[in-house]
């Protein structure tokens, strides 16, 4: 069990200046985020707003949110009513939901640039999302890399491809599924399948047109397995959280997701039996990060930086890896940050229910673009999920 490090880490790593670190505000900023993990919403309510009320005088709102869509759909649809003062000041957002908010032009300017943070960030986080190219319009927020969890106690590593994955779920009835692709976790594990069956850099090098002309092997696999799923396949998990339920209750053997260190997180909550571990496929899982970004109508936009500074700073930055927390990846640049912070952010890193570093670098498959993404979600429905 990973060593407790939440009060120790609080007052250390106070490095480089905070945004506004004069008068302070007395204002409220509304960030609206994905509200389907627990842990994720223990972390921001218990650790992240009381630290910044204390630190920035700034009252900050968590909004959970369902569907990321319609978010995007209500920044859109305000911009076109020519609505100034906007409710959201944060939203939590990356892949085809970014490339929306930027063609819509609804997201407000070089806000990286406006972060004193932003030197001890990982150049390489800030260049793309999904294939998009960023400018300025958002602030990477962690890493992630999609994985797999199981029950060691049930066996070895249940499989390590698509071929491997139909012998196991052939031969285990009922103890597999993944959510539908209306569902983030359901749509990586959907393209992650198809990358591993057409291959990265085959997908990569086809236009739309061929993807879909290619993607009938992947339909075709998909429907095969399928009376093999939990409940013979007739349903599938609307959310990871259902699925987290149904593998903590010994329903299905195997859940999936993009924290890496989500099986320590649920391992320290109780929620996952202790001998659950993590692994990745042989051809890799699909890697990205994910970003803060602030809408062009935000009210508070002052407020809302110094808050997405506070975000990425190394304090909070470490108590967010930390598996009781959340257990996601920073994006900090270890280059650029104190030895002793270094140190603590390696630890960790170091546990025998998650991949090493070093398979996890080498695993590492990036996200297609948007358009393709969307090739892939709509395809399944159309084929797999009517079916």
């Amino acid at each position: 069990m990973l060593k407790k490090f939440i009060k120790p880490l609080l007052p250390i790593l106070l490095i480089g200046a905070v945004a506004g670190c004069g008068k302070k505000e007395n204002s409220e900023v509304n960030i609206y985020m994905w509200g389907g993990s627990k842990e994720i919403n223990s972390f921001m309510d218990d650790i992240v707003i009381p630290s910044i009320s204390k630190k920035e005088n700034i009252t900050l709102k968590r909004v959970p949110i369902v569907d990321i869509k319609d978010v995007v759909n209500k920044l859109i649809i305000e911009k076109q009513a020519g609505k100034k003062n906007g409710t959201i000041d944060i939203l939590w957002v990356n892949g085809e939901n970014f490339k929306a908010l930027k063609d819509a032009e609804v997201l407000e300017k070089n806000i990286l640039a406006k972060i004193e943070n932003k030197n001890i960030i990982k150049e390489s986080t800030t260049i793309k999302d999904f294939g998009e190219t960023i400018d300025g319009l958002e602030v990477p927020f962690g890493e992630a890399q999609f994985n797999f969890i199981y029950n060691t106690a049930k066996g070895a590593i249940p499989f390590s491809n698509w071929m491997t994955l139909s012998q196991y779920v052939k031969n285990n009835p009922e103890k597999f599924t993944y959510p539908n692709t209306s569902n983030f976790t359901g749509s990586a594990f959907v393209r992650n399948i198809a990358i591993d069956i057409l291959g990265y850099d085959e997908i990569s090098k086809m236009t739309t047109d061929e993807l879909k002309a290619n993607l009938n092997i992947v339909w075709n696999f998909l429907n095969e397995i399928e009376p093999y799923l939990w409940r013979k396949g007739e349903t599938y998990p609307e959310s990871e959280g259902k699925l987290d339920l149904l593998y903590s209750a010994g329903e299905v053997d195997i859940t999936m997701g993009y924290t890496i260190n989500k099986v320590n997180s649920k391992i320290e909550s109780g929620d996952y039996p202790v001998t659950s571990k993590s692994f990745l496929l042989d051809k890799g899982t699909l890697f990205n990060n994910h970003y803060l970004a602030i809408p062009e109508n935000s009210a508070n936009k002052s407020a809302a930086l110094k808050v997405i500074n506070e975000l990425v700073s190394p304090e909070i930055q470490l108590l967010k890896q930390d598996p009781k927390n959340w257990g996601d990846f920073t994006i900090l640049d270890m280059k650029k940050l104190p030895t002793e912070a270094v140190q603590k952010f390696i630890l960790l890193n170091k546990s025998d229910k998650i991949p090493s570093s070093e398979e996890l670098a080498e695993k590492r498959v990036m996200e297609l673009t948007p358009e393709k993404l969307e090739i892939i979600d709509k395809g399944w429905l159309e084929y797999v999920g009517k079916n």
